[in-house]
């Protein structure tokens, strides 16, 4: 279904995570945020729950997806750092995943 190709990686020391920009390449509409979620978990091979999706960005004209995303080293890590609105957003997208 999708893509996945890795622009950059690097790794933050003090945040305990992995700052990854990475472009998502895929057919029909463009995927849910949870749908995403589990596409990158998958490819990263690290659980859904220390997943970060900061921002994700459709390009003009093109079925592909512009993505920066923040992956931690413990779900703790992630709740100490991750600003207060991306782990809300974070938790809208796991209660959808786990009804739908």
């Amino acid at each position: 279904m999708a893509k996945i190709s890795i622009l950059s990686e690097s790794y933050n020391k003090l945040l305990h995570r992995k700052d990854i920009q990475m472009l998502v390449d895929y057919d029909g509409a463009t995927p849910k945020r949870a749908e995403l979620l589990k596409l990158i978990a998958e490819h990263l091979k690290a659980s859904e729950d220390r997943i970060a999706i900061i921002k994700m960005e459709s390009l003009f004209g093109q079925h592909r997806l512009s993505v920066h995303c923040h992956v931690y080293d413990t779900v703790e890590d992630m709740k100490k750092y991750e600003r207060e609105y991306v782990l809300k957003r974070q938790q809208e997208v796991e209660a959808s995943g786990k009804t739908g």
